[in-house]
């Protein structure tokens, strides 16, 4: 039976956001086109003003525009990325996700303690647990998942615990 103790914050709700979407597809082929396709045809447009109309000076500024495109365009993907992941969530989703969790794994279950209350999961209803740099997300759904945050895990050890978790989770399977 293991258990830990950590801490929500607006940034990791964020965090989970971008994680989710960092698998899309659509959001995938934006990126493609912003860094890659964009930029490779304002380059060709220079080159066209470069050699047919021996144009040099308007030739480096579109070069020069192409990279920037290249390197900027998906910084400003990000960023707005970010500005609508913060506009999905209203004040009191915020209130009722953010604070402090204990989690303890059960033999039964997977006991979630909050400021709303105890709540046990079943380890049959949890579909995996996906370990990054920065967190652990347990995903209880195709898209809603306990978001563990390596920084502020207060009490226990996080390793131990994702790996009595993957037991129980694949002994329920």
């Amino acid at each position: 039976m293991a258990e830990i103790e950590y801490e929500v914050r607006e940034q990791d709700l964020i965090a989970y956001g971008e994680h989710q979407m960092r698998d899309s597809e659509a959001l995938q082929k934006l990126l493609r086109r912003h860094q890659g396709m964009i930029p490779g045809l304002m380059g060709v447009f220079a080159l066209f003003l470069w050699f047919y109309y021996q144009d040099s000076l308007s030739a480096i500024y579109v070069g020069l525009l192409a990279l920037a495109w290249g390197f900027l365009a998906p910084l400003f993907v990000r960023w707005q990325m970010r500005q609508q992941i913060r506009k999905t969530y209203s004040d009191e989703e915020k209130a009722q996700v953010l604070g402090r969790y204990t989690l303890r794994s059960e033999p039964e279950a997977l006991v979630e303690i909050s400021r709303a209350g105890e709540s046990r999961i079943r380890w049959g209803d949890i579909l995996r647990v996906e370990v990054t740099k920065r967190y652990a997300f347990i995903f209880v759904a195709i898209d809603a998942a306990l978001i563990i945050p390596r920084a502020t895990v207060k009490a226990g050890d996080l390793h131990e615990f994702v790996k009595e978790v993957d037991r129980l989770i694949e002994k329920a399977s």
